[in-house]
This record gives structure tokens, C-alpha cells and sequence, in this order.
């Protein structure tokens, strides 16, 4: 009785650890989604902010209604040696989705909201995780 009651704390126990180291690597995955939304926010500025007027899908279409915009720009990027890639960008009146991965296969979705004229992001939304991609290895 004394043996299985012992194993039984143990278990508790380590189930009890794993979802602390779980929960932590899920705030950790978030910090890093909203730093790479926060870094995709910061170069969606100046000429590039006319872009977020349409869906990421137009913006080789719409590169020439926006002078001096690169689209590229917004695509990739890094934050802290995490690299980061733009998913999509769907604008809606005053907000719009955002949906970003990293390189490990993680993704999160955001909501933005937008200044009256869609070309300023004013704030961005709590992360919302969204899982790893399918065909990313979960090492």
C-alpha cells in the first residue's frame, strides 16, 4: 500500500511538471508570435503601410498603387534570431487577420486594428496559436 501510494505521487508528480514545462513552452511560442507580429506591425509602416489596404494574395498587383512599397519586405523577417514568415494578411474595415508562422512551424493569428484610413496599425490583438504547421517535424 505504502509502495503504491508513493508511485501514485510520483506520477502526479511528474504529470504535474510536464504540464508546467507545457504551458511554459506554449507562453513561449506566443512571446515569440507576438515579437514577430510586433516586428511585422513596425515594417508595415511608411510606404509599405498602403499595402495592408488589401489582402497579402494582391500585393504584387497592388505594389504599383503604392509608391515605394516593397511587398517582399513584409513576407519575412527576424526577431532575435527567430525567423518568421508572413501566412496571410486579410484587411477588414478598421482591423484586419493576421496569421504568421515561424521557422519551427509554429503559427499564431492576430487581429490588428487599423486607423480610419487602414494604412496604420493602431494595436494588435492577444495571440491566438493556431498550432504547427503539418509538415513541420515538432523536434
Amino acid at each position: 500500500m505504502l509502495l503504491l501510494g508513493s508511485a501514485s505521487i510520483h506520477t502526479l508528480s511528474l504529470k504535474g511538471r510536464l504540464r508546467l514545462q507545457a504551458a511554459m513552452e506554449r507562453d513561449q511560442a506566443a512571446d515569440q508570435l507576438r515579437s514577430a507580429a510586433q516586428a511585422f506591425t513596425t515594417m508595415a509602416s511608411g510606404a509599405q503601410a498602403c499595402l495592408l489596404l488589401w489582402p497579402s494574395v494582391d500585393w504584387t498587383f497592388r505594389k504599383k498603387s503604392c509608391f515605394g512599397a516593397e511587398p517582399k519586405s513584409l513576407w519575412e523577417g527576424s526577431v532575435a534570431d527567430q525567423q518568421w514568415q508572413l501566412l496571410s494578411w486579410q484587411p477588414s474595415p478598421g482591423s484586419g487577420d493576421l496569421r504568421l508562422a515561424l521557422a519551427d512551424g509554429r503559427r499564431a493569428h492576430f487581429r490588428l486594428k487599423l486607423a480610419p484610413n487602414g494604412s496604420q496599425v493602431l494595436g494588435i490583438s492577444a495571440v491566438q496559436l493556431i498550432g504547427r504547421d503539418g509538415s513541420e517535424s515538432s523536434s
